[in-house]
């Protein structure tokens, strides 16, 4: 395993995002593969082209399914990478900021979605601190230093 960098950290938000959305396109194109053949408005139901239909909506999920899989395993092993050295740091304030930072995304203000952006310094200043100014995210931005340190040298808080 290599070691997990300032870099790697960055890309955990995109690679649980990636995923979700390959995932999500992967449901929709089996629900539609699922459908039942749909009626005309004069009531009639057309069996031919409904089956193919289905047919060719299985053959495309399946398809999508294959192509996505080993990308989606590898983002998930690399997710999980990132996670456990995160929580093998033995500083509970280092891991709680890695996490804020890197593992958690920011919500948007104006939806409350996920975003595919990092949480704010000021916002984990204020969530660990309750200091969102100058002063908290100084503080903030040390204890980040001093985990990237510890990720990259394996060594132990003490």
């Amino acid at each position: 395993m290599e070691p997990v960098t300032k870099e790697r950290l960055s890309r955990y938000i995109s690679l649980k995002q990636e995923n979700e959305n390959r995932l999500e396109r992967l449901a929709r194109m089996k629900s539609a593969a699922e459908m039942p053949a749909q009626r005309d408005p004069d009531g009639a139901k057309h069996t031919g082209s409904s089956g193919e239909r289905m047919a060719r909506a299985i053959e495309a999920y399946m398809e999508y399914e294959k192509w996505i899989t080993p990308m989606v395993q590898e983002n998930r092993r690399e997710m999980a990478e990132i996670e456990a050295a995160v929580a093998a740091l033995p500083d509970p304030l280092e891991r709680n900021v890695l996490q804020m930072r890197y593992l958690q995304p920011s919500s948007d203000p104006e939806t409350g979605r996920d975003s595919c952006r990092h949480m704010l310094w000021s916002d984990i200043a204020d969530r660990i601190y309750g200091n969102p100014y100058e002063r908290g995210v100084k503080m903030v931005m040390g204890v980040h230093r001093r985990a990237l340190e510890h990720l990259k040298s394996g060594s132990k808080v003490e």
